[in-house]
Formats: C-alpha cells, sequence, structure tokens
C-alpha cells in the first residue's frame, strides 16, 4: 500500500509538472489561468505541485480547452494507461483514430495507386490485415491497434478494386469486405455506432458481390453486430435469423461455415435475451454449443473468436441479460478467463462479471471485476457505455466514493 501511494505522489507531480508546462507555453499567468477554469489560484499552484489530483473529467475538459490541448492524454497520460481521447468542440470525448478512418471512408478515391501486380498487392494487404486481427486479439490497447491501421487498410483495399481487372474484382471484393469488417469492429467498440453502420453495410454488399456464402454470413454477423449497438434488437434478430437460413445447406461443407453459423447462433440468443425470450435464447445458446463441440477445443475463428470458451461466455452474458445474476456469477466462478484468447473478449466477460455483482448489491466484487477488466484492456472499459453506467451508479450511491473508484472514474472519463 506505501508502495502505491508513492508511486501515486510520483504521478500526481508528473502531471502537475506537466500542466505547469502547458501552461507557461500558453502564456499564462497563474491567476489568469486559475480564472478561466473557474477556479482559484490556490487549487491550480497546488495542482501543479502535485498536491490537488485531477480526478473529475469535467475539470479535464475545462482545463484542457484553457490549455489549448485537443488531447487529455496530453495532461493525464500516466493516470489513463496509455489511452488516448480527444476533446470535441461539443465537450464529449472521441478516440484519436476515429476522424482519419472516417475521412479514408468517405473521401473519393480519384487518383488509385498504380501498382503492377494486383494479385500480390492483394496477398500484402491480406497479411496486413491478419497482423491487424492478431494486435487486436493479443493487445492491452486493442482500439488504438486497430486504430492506427484502419485507414490505410480502407485506403489501399479501395485503390487496388479500383485498380483491378474484372477477374481480380472476386478477390477485391473479398478484400473490401473484410477491411470493411475490421473497420466496423473499431467503430463499434468505440461507441461510433452510426459510422459502424456503414461499415457493416459496405462489408455486406462487398460480400454479396463474391457470391461466397461463408462471407456473406460473416458479414451478416458484422451487421448484426452494428444493429446490437445501435439497440435495435429486432433488426439484429431479422439479420441474423436470415444469414442462417442462407447458411443451412452450406454449414457442414467445412470448419469456417460451421464456425460463422455459430457466431450467429450466439448473436440470435443475446438478442432473444435482450428481448426478454429466455427460452429462445438458450435454445440457440444449445445449437451454438453443439457447433463448438463439433469443431473441438481448439477451435478460435480470428474474427468472431467463436469457439468453446466464447459459448461459455456467452452463457454469463445471457444469465445477466435475463436477470438471473446468481446465476451469472456461479457460472462465471467456472469460466477459465485465460481461455479466451482475445484481450477484449476477455474484458466485455468481466464487464458482465461486474454487471452480475452490481445487481446483487456487492459493489467491492463488482469494483473487483471492473479494475480486472481493465487489466486486460482498458480501452475496452474506457468506451464502454455498461461499464461508464456502472461506475456513475457506484458513485451516486456513495457519499465519499472510495478513491480507487474515483480514479477509475478518471480514467474512464466520467464526469463526477
Amino acid at each position: 500500500m506505501e508502495t502505491t501511494h508513492k508511486e501515486d505522489a510520483e504521478i500526481d507531480r508528473r502531471i502537475g509538472s506537466r500542466v505547469r508546462t502547458l501552461r507557461l507555453r500558453r502564456g499564462l499567468g497563474l491567476r489568469a489561468c486559475a480564472e478561466l477554469c473557474g477556479r482559484t489560484e490556490e487549487w491550480l499552484r497546488q495542482v501543479e505541485r502535485g498536491q490537488q489530483r485531477l480526478d473529475k473529467l469535467s475539470t479535464l475538459v475545462t482545463l484542457a480547452e484553457v490549455l489549448g490541448v485537443r488531447d487529455i492524454g496530453l495532461i493525464v497520460e500516466d493516470r489513463l494507461h496509455g489511452s488516448t481521447c480527444t476533446v470535441t468542440r461539443t465537450g464529449g470525448i472521441q478516440h484519436k483514430a476515429v476522424p482519419e478512418i472516417r475521412r479514408a471512408m468517405s473521401t473519393p478515391l480519384c487518383q488509385p495507386y498504380e501498382v503492377d501486380n494486383v494479385a500480390l498487392e492483394i496477398d500484402k494487404v491480406q497479411s496486413r490485415l491478419a497482423s491487424a486481427w492478431s494486435t487486436w486479439h493479443g493487445s492491452t490497447r486493442p482500439y488504438t491497434a486497430l486504430g492506427v491501421v484502419a485507414p490505410g487498410l480502407v485506403r489501399d483495399a479501395l485503390s487496388l478494386h479500383k485498380t483491378a481487372r474484372p477477374s481480380e474484382r472476386i478477390r477485391t471484393w473479398s478484400l473490401l469486405a473484410d477491411v470493411f469488417q475490421l473497420t466496423q469492429r473499431f467503430m463499434y467498440c468505440v461507441g461510433e455506432t452510426e459510422i459502424a453502420a456503414r461499415a457493416a453495410d459496405r462489408a455486406m454488399v462487398s460480400a454479396e458481390e463474391t457470391g461466397d456464402p461463408i462471407s456473406i454470413a460473416i458479414a451478416a454477423w458484422t451487421s448484426t453486430m452494428a444493429a446490437l449497438g445501435r439497440d435495435e434488437i429486432d433488426e439484429a434478430l431479422d439479420i441474423a435469423i436470415n444469414a442462417v437460413r442462407h447458411l443451412a445447406p452450406h454449414r457442414e461443407r467445412s470448419a469456417a461455415a460451421l464456425s460463422a453459423w455459430g457466431s450467429l447462433q450466439l448473436f440470435i440468443a443475446i438478442a432473444s435475451a435482450k428481448n426478454g425470450r429466455v427460452a429462445d435464447a438458450w435454445r440457440h445458446w444449445d445449437l451454438a454449443c453443439g457447433a463448438a463441440a463439433r469443431l473441438g477445443p481448439l477451435h478460435h475463428d480470428p474474427l468472431t473468436m467463436f469457439g468453446e470458451p466464447n459459448v461459455g461466455i456467452y452463457a454469463v452474458a445471457i444469465d445477466v441479460e435475463t436477470g438471473r445474476s446468481a446465476a451469472a456469477i456461479d457460472r462465471a466462478n467456472a469460466v477459465d478467463v485465460s481461455a479466451i484468447p482475445s484481450s477484449n473478449r476477455r474484458a466485455q466477460h468481466l464487464l458482465d462479471v461486474a454487471r452480475g455483482y452490481l445487481r446483487r448489491h456487492d459493489d467491492d466484487a463488482a469494483m473487483a471485476a471492473l479494475r480486472h477488466s481493465e487489466v486486460h484492456s482498458a480501452e475496452t472499459v474506457v468506451f464502454s457505455p455498461i461499464a461508464r453506467q456502472m461506475i456513475r451508479e457506484m458513485l451516486s450511491e456513495r457519499r465519499r466514493p472510495a478513491p480507487s473508484l474515483l480514479d477509475l472514474a478518471v480514467r474512464t472519463r466520467i464526469i463526477g
């Protein structure tokens, strides 16, 4: 505990020094800067000495604006675990990669890149795509991992498609579907639901041009995720159920087909649970469970994460969604989190565990699950509306929140 306290004090001193440097660079005196922040001169002096913690997002947003800083991470990067966000004109929070990806998706490609060998360039982009997914699953900063590479992948895939001869278009359509699926995942995870929907639509159009049932099914899975992100549950069910019917004749022809079919069944299960259709939720979960068993314990789909561990954590999510918190906690205790080969998926599962504990009014256990989730992926917690809602709830119920809860509220951009 003493070591942790010393480390926190050192972090506060570094942050204070950074604030002072930014203030001086801005040409502001101590009093003027404090007045612009709506604070006293003594408060700002203590901040710069590391004696006053910056523990409210509203304060950070105001201070960033006064100091002319759009990236909050420049001020408190030590406490944000390296996750970077930007202050928008309305005071909102946006992942730094969003504007560039939006431009890559929206800007007409008037002058495609010149390439000598389109097939070879397609192989190179596919290799980069595979590397991006691998990094996504293994990184504790998965959103940044995708955000860094997504704009270039979108531009290069679109350019190759414009350059390709008609005989090469099936491959470029397939590549575009894969790239837009990656883009949708990023936008969905950082809360940009409308852009996520656009990316999902473009993935579906591209997949349909290939005529490949598995590619179409995976694009439908992506579209279902986008609909769930907008809380359009009936739309999500329609997309997934129709895709399952389309894929049914092909599901036993390959592991990829059965995996896609099982992934769609899990989305139908969770959407049914959200709609209060408990029996339907478990019926579709059973179908997914059977598919995972046939594929074997070593199967993990690199895009959907379909496999036995993922099916297991969906059972926890269904219990949480249907109000069976005690059952969810019991199931979670039997889950080997380390068997889930994705940092983001592990973090999301632990958020469901936290929800279960919170509904049982066990705030300490919920807090432990949130912090455990943050260890696996700090960015998943930062951008999760569910995590923010839970933290707000715990803050509102406590007259004097614990320092650990306040620290977590800062890292997840809660306005306290």
